[in-house]
């Protein structure tokens, strides 16, 4: 159906049918991710994942520190932050992200109790119920591994069953193949790039934008879940099958390619 609307001089037709949202029945603001300290840590079976703030141990900031130490100018080319020079720059960094301006919850990512990693959250937006995985820093000691898997997943699981969160992002610079396979791998789809949208290190960064919504999460947790169950990896480790949760996502038909 359409009226016609007078405006001044100029009429124009307005279309009085047209499409909106769902409604969203009772929704609430949800939690942040440190509202409940039973959470901070949160414990997977191969790995842990701990805040990592001012309260962390020197230990721990130092293991960080060293574990990039090696490979430190490929590790932070694509990382808005780093390299960083000594372990006290590191540590003011930690404690910076740590303040509620920086919108970011870090976590230390610890195999046999060994600090290898840390990932955060980032852009949490209580309201909307959208959350991003980011800063994911995996060492060499994480690389292709399922404990590096498993952190993702960890944060996954929180975001969606404990929280309730409807929707969880990646974004990556759009240079960043690996991080962009990685999103896919994961079960996240593609949604499009930002062209321009940072101005990082003194170079122009476009940003890939990929997302898991709330409907989709069963299907990628029930993937995610199965190749992480130890009966899908040998003696050696390695993986028998395949992760096939890009596939799962019911909306992987949609997806628009990547490259």
């Amino acid at each position: 159906m359409t009226q016609q609307i007078t405006v001044g001089d100029i009429t124009v037709s307005a279309d009085m049918d047209q499409s909106i949202g769902n409604i969203v029945l009772n929704w609430t603001r949800r939690s942040h991710p440190l509202s409940n300290p039973q959470y901070h840590t949160l414990q997977g079976q191969y790995c842990r994942l701990e805040l990592l703030n001012s309260k962390t141990n020197d230990t721990i900031i130092q293991q960080l520190y060293d574990v990039f130490k090696p490979t430190e100018d490929v590790h932070f080319k694509y990382l808005k932050y780093g390299p960083f020079k000594t372990v006290d720059e590191f540590k003011q960094f930690v404690y910076i992200k740590e303040k509620p301006s920086s919108d970011y919850v870090l976590y230390t990512i610890f195999v046999n109790d060994i600090a290898v990693g840390f990932i955060s959250y980032l852009r949490i937006n209580q309201d909307q119920g959208t959350i991003e995985i980011g800063s994911i820093n995996f060492s060499q000691y994480l690389v292709r591994t399922r404990q590096a898997t498993e952190a993702i997943f960890l944060l996954l699981q929180f975001a969606f069953d404990t929280l309730g969160y409807r929707r969880v992002e990646w974004k990556c610079d759009a240079l960043n193949t690996k991080s962009r396979y990685a999103a896919i791998r994961l079960g996240f789809q593609y949604e499009g790039a930002w062209l321009k949208a940072e101005v990082c290190k003194g170079r122009s960064r476009d940003n890939s934008w990929y997302s898991i919504i709330d409907d989709e999460w069963p299907h990628i947790k029930e993937e995610l879940q199965r190749w992480l169950n130890p009966e899908n990896f040998d003696m050696n480790g390695q993986q028998l099958t395949k992760l096939n949760a890009s596939q799962v996502n019911p909306r992987h038909t949609n997806i628009i390619d990547a490259n």
